[in-house]
């Protein structure tokens, strides 16, 4: 179950789909991705369907998904947590960031319920001061 969910929520991240993201998230889904607030502009904690689309439109605005490869993945009940291998391109400047973050997610209902981000935020916050 949670593959599929998996599947069509990075498919819909990596084509900037708004309401692919809604139709697989709970109406009080919650986002955290952990980095310095005002330096990552998505950095902080997101509740609720219409501020995690805030926060997706927001990351979109800055950053170009170049590639997303899982590494690792342990699942329990409910939840998953998947190690990625990521590479990004800054919008306004190019540059662009490789590096490996943790995105734990649970599941309620066969929907996230809530997706949480621990990157590598200097990587972020350093590539998006260039901008």
């Amino acid at each position: 179950m949670s593959q599929a969910i998996l599947d069509r929520w990075y498919a819909a991240l990596k084509a900037g789909d708004a309401s692919a993201l809604a139709a697989v998230t709970t109406d009080d889904v919650t986002v955290r991705w952990n980095g310095p607030p005002g330096i990552v502009p998505w950095a902080g904690l997101w509740e609720g369907r219409t501020k995690v689309l805030t926060f997706f439109r927001r990351v979109a605005e800055h950053l170009e998904i170049l590639s997303i490869e899982t590494v690792a993945r342990i699942e329990g009940e409910g939840g998953v947590a998947i190690v990625l291998q990521g590479h990004w391109r800054v919008r306004a400047s190019g540059e662009e960031i490789k590096v490996r973050a943790a995105n734990l997610f649970r599941f309620e209902g066969g929907l996230v319920a809530a997706y949480e981000v621990y990157p590598d935020s200097y990587a972020f916050a350093k590539a998006l001061a260039k901008a």
